[in-house]
């Protein structure tokens, strides 16, 4: 029936040019749908010897280009097709084992075909376009519990919203932000905070208290963005008046976040909000956060050390990690007198002891992550919730699996990290899969709008539980133990962290011995000092190996009951 409209549609176009006389144009529709069907076959993959074929992604968007360009609704309704496509079945996504299925997303990169297509709706312009995107907004089922596909087209609007140069969008997606189911509302929250402006500042500070977790975190991010470019001291910024009332009012706000919120994702995006503004004001501010932090011995996460590391690069002074004191004893002294360096001039280089740069000139992106997780069979173990954990699977008392659990937590952790966060997922079970490789290593990917929404969309919500546990070669997979792993020829810089989630012993793999893998970490980390955290579930006597590998290496040790 699609077909059969589409066709009806681009008739009555080719009549109207014929019968005004025009010469009739190339066709635009021809070779988009002519690629659709290929990719729907297989017959197009992304990756060519594991590395992305440039080539076909620039073939796509010009056939994109050149159909946006027609400008008509039923352009956009092709367009929209490819904004919301799925891997194409029988390709081995969506069924059999977790491998299969990264393995399909690897080569056929949906999220890369959504994205090309949601940023060439965003330029059409004609009148008809917009009102039909924003109906499939109130489809029937957008509010029902289960996964529906009006749900996935309304998450494709909210995405094209995102920088949409019209009013009716911005309202759009403040109406979409309090009303809307919660996975919507965050990603409504995140489509405006993509354009950030001043006039937004009191919608996004009163989602600052929203009952959803992902929605504070990604109101955070947005609170960042929008005060950066006004507040900046590196910039020469020097807020008076109503502006400088709305910048303390944030620092306010993201301060009480930062100190009290039970949900450590949210702190830490607090916390990069903060730094994001680059201001004198937010430093006391990440001290009282430093202060809340040491004192919580419950989460796993090491946002002291983040914090400490945002307060480093912003004042320049290099501190002893391990407690507030110093911090404290350094303000006190220095606060009245304190100001934030300015941006290096062109060609000039920032004192020998600053890591200012590291942390802020590049857009926070000193985040340097990379996940080994465990999708054995055992991880589809059920588990519940201990009234005081404060794990996302749920409340307390809520009956999850492991897998679930460990997905539900690194979702909130990829909304919490900040745009330019460098990430990557290495998955285990009898085989390793690394979720975006560069030949046989794990790619620096940086964190955005598309490799999130791929995340939080498509490649977490594709693992399985499923066969042994091959710690070895996933290990291998991220440290290289033959010589070629996080610095090699391949990176100008590799990951600085490194979280190991798993529940069981190692039991298949060219090594299962757990002292001879902790040995090879050893050796192979020495010199590269990649702080190596372990997360573990289960029997403790099959994982506490992990926690004299974690001491080993930097890093820290938490078992969840």
């Amino acid at each position: 029936m699609q077909r059969t409209l589409l066709h009806a549609l681009l008739l009555t176009t080719t009549l109207s040019a014929q019968d005004s006389g025009a010469a009739p144009a190339v066709d635009p529709f021809g070779p988009v749908q002519q690629w659709l069907v290929e990719y729907k076959s297989g017959a197009i993959r992304f990756q060519k010897d594991g590395r992305t074929d440039q080539a076909v992604v620039d073939a796509l968007q010009d056939k994109l280009d050149a159909l946006a360009a027609v400008d008509t609704l039923a352009a956009a309704q092709l367009l929209f097709d490819l904004a919301v496509i799925v891997p194409p079945a029988g390709a081995g996504a969506g069924t059999g084992t977790s491998t299969e299925a990264i393995d399909a997303q690897r080569e056929l990169q949906p999220w890369r075909v959504q994205a090309m297509a949601q940023a060439a709706l965003r330029t059409m312009k004609h009148t008809d376009i917009l009102p039909w995107l924003l109906q499939k907004l109130r489809g029937k089922g957008v509010r029902q519990k289960d996964k529906n596909q009006d749900q996935v087209e309304a998450a494709a609007v909210l995405r094209i919203l995102a920088g949409h140069p019209s009013l009716e969008a911005k309202l759009e997606l403040m109406q979409a932000c309090g009303s809307m189911p919660d996975e919507l509302r965050v990603i409504a929250v995140n489509s405006m905070g993509q354009d950030a402006q001043l006039e937004l500042l009191p919608v996004l500070l009163d989602l600052l208290r929203d009952k959803e977790p992902n929605v504070r975190i990604a109101a955070a991010n947005a609170i960042g963005r929008a005060l950066q470019p006004h507040v900046d001291e590196t910039e020469g910024n020097n807020p008076t008046g109503e502006l400088l009332k709305q910048r303390d009012q944030a620092i306010d706000k993201l301060d009480k976040l930062l100190s009290s919120d039970k949900v450590w994702q949210v702190r830490s995006a607090a916390a990069f909000a903060l730094g994001t503004m680059r201001c004198k004001a937010v430093i006391p501010a990440l001290i009282r956060g430093l202060d809340a932090e040491v004192k919580n011995k419950k989460d796993p996460w090491a946002m002291d050390v983040r914090l400490h590391k945002l307060l480093e690069g912003l004042t320049g002074q290099t501190v002893a990690r391990g407690g507030v004191a110093p911090w404290q004893a350094f303000w006190k002294a220095e606060g009245a007198s304190f100001t934030v360096r300015p941006k290096p001039k062109p060609g000039e280089q920032p004192k020998a002891d600053s890591r200012y740069a590291k942390f802020f000139d590049l857009e926070l992106d000193s985040d340097r992550v990379l996940f080994v997780l465990d999708f054995s069979g055992s991880m589809a173990e059920p588990v519940t919730i201990k009234p005081q954990g404060t794990t996302a699977g749920g409340g307390a008392g809520t009956t999850t699996t492991k897998a679930q659990m460990v997905v539900e937590e690194i979702k909130k952790l990829v909304m919490a990290l900040p745009d330019g966060a460098l990430v990557n997922f290495v998955v285990f079970s009898d085989d390793v899969r690394i979720w975006r490789a560069e030949g046989s290593h794990p790619a620096l990917v940086k964190l955005d709008d598309t490799t999130r929404d791929d995340l939080l969309g498509n490649f977490l919500d594709s693992l399985r539980p499923n066969g042994p546990t091959n710690l070895y070669d996933a290990l291998d997979a991220a440290l290289g133990f033959g010589g070629r792993g996080l610095y090699d020829k391949y990176y100008a810089a590799g990951f600085d962290t490194l979280y190991v989630i798993t529940d069981g012993a190692p039991t298949a793999g060219p090594v299962t011995d757990k002292d001879e893998i902790r040995k090879r970490v050893r050796e192979q980390n020495a010199l590269r000092k990649v702080a190596i955290h372990c997360i573990t579930f289960g029997d403790q006597n099959d994982t506490r190996f992990l926690e004299p590998l974690a001491e080993e290496n930097g890093g820290r040790y938490i078992h969840i009951e």
